[in-house]
């Protein structure tokens, strides 16, 4: 019986110093910020789970702003401390000349083992106010040209 308890205890010791750890994480883009601007800065929420970490750890973060094929338009990276759970608002600055259309933030979460994680969510680019006055203003501009021209057109049928 002595032996029994013993050998008891002693896998007790072996198991209570195994660590498992489980890490999972979630990425939410804010409503406001679902459409953005090339060239703005883009908001998310991460939230970090590592609920069997003893003890605070660096994980680190990679995010990846991808488009619809798959080809990645910016990355940043980051280093968080992080016990048991985790939860901030971080932001990537989009490039000036993207695409407007549908993207893809990933974000990889990654401590210095064996634990990863990767997430992700869309959000669109849509056509800057900038580039919409210059639009309206260029059609603006060809109207009245065309109209210039038309006015002269019946000027000169006027004089014959």
């Amino acid at each position: 019986m002595k032996i029994e308890i013993l050998l008891i205890m002693a896998l007790f010791a072996i198991f209570s110093l195994i660590n498992v750890s489980a890490l999972s994480a979630t990425v939410h883009v804010p409503e406001k910020y679902n459409e953005v601007n090339a060239g703005d800065r883009f908001y998310f929420e991460l939230a970090i789970r590592y609920p069997e970490n003893p003890t605070r750890v660096d994980l680190r973060l990679e995010y990846e702003v991808v488009d619809d094929g798959g080809e990645v338009v910016t990355q940043a990276k980051a280093l968080k401390a992080v016990e048991t759970q985790a939860s901030f608002l971080d932001f990537v600055v989009l490039p000036e000349k993207m695409d407007y259309g549908k993207y893809e933030i990933n974000v990889y979460v990654k401590d210095y083992g064996d634990l990863s994680e990767k997430v992700g969510s869309s959000f669109y680019v849509t056509k800057n106010r900038v580039d919409m006055l210059f639009t309206y203003i260029y059609l603006l501009a060809l109207a009245v040209f065309f109209l210039m021209i038309a006015i002269i057109v019946i000027l000169f049928r006027g004089v014959k």
